[in-house]
């Protein structure tokens, strides 16, 4: 990712990192890392689902973008992520989404419904009917959209029913209420997200065939 991060140049002006599992062994490699990466810590990583890391992030940033987000178990090509951040800053649309619309889905995929005008209309693992594909790990951010998506965020804060939400629930909550997130094809080969041992395997492929 942050091979990616390095590639985008001048498109990126600062990244955040937020640690919880393996905070420690994380800093330590950022700090033999030549690029300057600001650490967030997130000690409730344990018990708040990743819709907390993220609005950790995003209170460390006072401004209205674009921030784009990068999910910690995605592994992808980094001239692929590099292309999405170089785009953030010319897409029309204040949100984009990275989908793979060709890779085949799973019980387990993050799926993108996209309504007649190709914006998201539902995000989810579950409840989707008619999904366009994957999304992948990578959105961004700016102006209402970003606005829009810290509230649904801090919506999320002391509510025990949203222990276990995902931030992809914000965001579809977002598009629900008329943000358009736009989607931004993703690679289908170049990509894997890392949940289990499998999932590593393909990882050091990807990563031997580069």
């Amino acid at each position: 990712q942050l091979e990616g991060v390095a590639l985008a140049g001048d498109a990126v002006a600062s990244t955040r990192v937020v640690v919880g599992h393996a905070a420690e062994a994380i800093e330590q490699l950022l700090a033999g890392r030549p690029e300057s990466v600001t650490v967030v810590p997130n000690p409730e990583f344990a018990e708040l689902n990743n819709w907390w890391s993220l609005l950790r992030a995003l209170r460390e940033i006072d401004d209205d973008g674009p921030v784009a987000v990068i999910n910690a178990d995605l592994l992808a090509d980094p001239a692929a992520m590099a292309r999405f951040l170089r785009d953030v800053a010319t897409a029309p649309a204040e949100g984009l989404l990275a989908v793979d619309l060709e890779r085949q889905l799973t019980h387990e995929s993050m799926k993108v419904g996209t309504g007649p005008d190709g914006t998201l209309s539902v995000i989810g693992k579950l409840g989707v009917d008619a999904p366009v594909g994957e999304y992948v790990g990578m959105l961004a951010a700016r102006g209402e959209a970003l606005r829009r998506l810290r509230e649904a965020l801090e919506a999320f804060v002391g509510r025990d029913d949203a222990v276990d939400e995902w931030y992809e629930g914000a965001v579809g909550r977002t598009a629900a209420d008329g943000v358009a997130w736009a989607v931004w094809p993703m690679p289908s080969t170049d990509w894997v997200e890392i949940d289990d041992d499998g999932d590593l395997d393909a990882a050091h492929a990807l990563v031997g065939a580069a």
